[in-house]
């Protein structure tokens, strides 16, 4: 038998006696057991005001039609459009650009409205208010050899508040086409002889209102459209609209 079998060293003894330790254990438990409940916890109001970080603008509707009174130059019309919005703004979900089909009245009277039907369906997310959606509209115009010219632009901003109607009831809008002029004489003859209608070489312009200050227009129809709105999130980062 050696000499440390069956002896208690004073080195390898516990100083403290077993009630303290489970004492110690269970306070450890209950520690372990209160921050797991705290995790689990729902997050309460506050709580989740103080993480609202963005609201949303969901808009559907469609490109109805165009109108022209004294009728379009060219046998067949089409539509280029593009969502125009701030820094603050992200797209979500659906397309930025698109363009439509060839439409025309030939088949009716000559200022009956050219039908596109183009439907639009965006999601915008944002920080603020400041760069609100806007759409561009670029009218052209194609003749029976193919050939295409400008017949004008028009822009519009999204509807702001949110539709009260039924869902079959959008929002009627309408925007004026606005057909840029020759700023000289020169210029006008040369878009006559060329036979090619005067186009701005950035279109966005038209949105801001002191960048197109000088530009000289003038109207040669309007567009239709039918939108709706959709926000949801606004009056958890403070903003209070009502329409």
């Amino acid at each position: 038998m050696s000499a440390s079998e069956g002896i208690s060293l004073p080195g390898n003894q516990d100083p403290s006696p077993p009630r303290e330790k489970h004492k110690q254990k269970a306070k450890k438990d209950r520690k372990k057991k209160s921050s797991s409940a705290k995790e689990r916890a729902p997050p309460s109001a506050m709580d989740a005001k103080a993480t609202a970080s963005y609201f949303s603008l969901s808009i559907t509707g469609q490109i109805v039609s165009a109108t022209f009174p004294l009728g379009p130059d060219k046998e067949f019309v089409f539509l280029r459009y593009e969502l125009v919005a701030g820094p603050d703004w992200q797209l979500a979900s659906g397309p930025q650009h698109g363009l439509t089909q060839l439409a025309t009245n030939r088949r009716g009277h000559f200022n009956e409205p050219v039908v596109f039907n183009m439907p639009i369906e965006v999601t915008y997310k944002s920080t603020s208010p400041f760069g609100w959606p806007q759409i561009l509209v670029s009218v052209f115009g194609r003749n029976g050899m193919g050939r295409e010219t400008l017949l004008g632009y028009a822009h519009l901003h999204l509807p702001v508040f949110g539709s009260r109607r039924p869902a079959e009831q959008a929002e009627q809008l309408q925007a004026p086409i606005l057909m840029p002029k020759c700023p000289s004489m020169m210029a006008d003859i040369t878009s006559w002889l060329l036979r090619r209608e005067p186009e701005l070489k950035d279109p966005k312009v038209l949105l801001d209102n002191l960048k197109c200050k000088g530009l000289s227009m003038e109207s040669y129809g309007s567009l239709q459209f039918q939108l709706s709105s959709v926000m949801r999130g606004a009056r958890k980062l403070g903003y209070h609209w009502h329409s």
